[in-house]
């Protein structure tokens, strides 16, 4: 592996995914719902890598924008997939946090009525541009091949990641009772799913407005602040690079 990780952002639609970049190998994290071609064409045809360099596919939590595309990118790469310990458990989320559930749809509904909202979902621009993306067009998957929606690992606090042991799994709830960040001590970079946004307007990171438990995020920011992080990379918006990047985010809440 490389001595100096490598992390490339690839802008969907509905998501930041990220593609971490090994002599042999490839990670992917999130991919979402119709999102695997462009991670994909990324990987083909700007770092000209074969698609089968693809050795592992994870996501930060179970929403369709970050788990709905990674069976089927699994699938066209021939990769492992690896999904948080909670990943689609309802009995996980429930017992330990009870409300998570009700919490989201009202913040979820409320947030709705945001223009920005409107604006990341209905926006004519966005959607061009999407589409304007490298896309790959190799074999498409034949309808009648069943996906192997079980996956190969699932991952616990502190497991490093299958393959790539310099990535260390961090439980981080707040927006959902399953989302983890995926940690690189030796660069102090976190891929951070929803757990963080990066706000360009703002010039920091931000906590979601839709989440389960807003105390839970409270101790994860705690947590993560005394990682002393250099680079975030979240699930949407803008990457963030320099210090004190959590402080920033706990000094606003």
């Amino acid at each position: 592996m490389l001595d100096t990780v490598k992390i490339h952002l690839v802008r969907t639609r509905l998501v930041n995914s990220y593609v971490i970049e090994y002599d042999q190998h490839l990670l992917v994290v999130d991919v979402a719902v119709r999102g695997e071609r462009y991670v994909l064409g990324f990987i083909e045809q700007v770092l000209q890598r074969p698609i089968a360099d693809v050795s592992l596919v994870c996501c930060t939590h179970d929403d369709p924008d970050h788990m709905g595309g990674v069976f089927r990118l699994a699938y066209l790469a021939d990769a492992k997939v690896a999904l948080p310990f909670a990943a689609g458990s309802g009995f996980h989320k429930l017992k330990n946090n009870a409300f998570g559930w009700f919490t989201r749809f009202i913040t979820a509904f409320r947030e709705a009525f945001r223009p920005r909202a409107w604006n990341m979902y209905l926006n004519r621009d966005k959607d061009r541009e999407a589409r304007e993306q490298p896309k790959y067009e190799g074999a498409p998957i034949n309808p009648e091949a069943r996906l192997k929606q079980q996956e190969d690992h699932r991952l616990h606090p502190n497991d490093s990641l299958p393959g790539f042991a310099d990535w260390q799994v961090i439980h981080t709830p707040g927006h959902s009772w399953d989302s983890v960040c995926y940690y690189h001590q030796q660069s102090g970079s976190l891929l951070a799913g929803d757990t963080l946004l990066g706000s360009g307007s703002l010039g920091r990171l931000v906590t979601p407005a839709i989440y389960s438990n807003s105390r839970q995020t409270d101790t994860t920011l705690l947590m993560l602040e005394g990682l002393g992080l250099k680079a975030v990379y979240p699930g949407h918006g803008s990457v963030m690079e320099g210090e004190g990047l959590i402080e920033a985010v706990r000094g606003e809440r």
